[in-house]
């Protein structure tokens, strides 16, 4: 079956996320400051890509919403892009057309 049965919560906004640390990082102290901008490059690591790691970002986002992209591309590529708003169509649409071709 495709879907997980985790009780995980949704993914959390990645440009919200970024947001917050950037706003972090702008009031920090010199000492915190490392720490920050190394959170903020570990978010912008996570920003989907058609590759391996694009790939299983794109199934958590799906396995939380409890959408199946075999049955549910347009759902599929909506909520995608909805979990990263950075992501462009183009994108999202190779993401779910990858994940289709995985479990096939």
């Amino acid at each position: 079956m495709f879907f997980s049965q985790s009780n995980r919560p949704k993914p959390a906004n990645l440009e919200v996320l970024r947001a917050a640390l950037q706003a972090a990082l702008d009031a920090a102290g010199e000492e915190e400051r490392p720490g920050l901008r190394r959170a903020i490059h570990i978010v912008d690591g996570i920003v989907p890509s058609t590759g391996p790691a694009g790939r299983e970002w794109a199934r958590n986002v799906l396995e939380l919403a409890r959408i199946d992209p075999r049955t549910s591309e347009i759902k599929a590529v909506k909520e995608l892009r909805s979990a990263s708003p950075g992501l462009g169509l183009k994108e999202a649409v190779a993401l779910v057309r990858a994940l289709v071709a995985q479990s096939g």
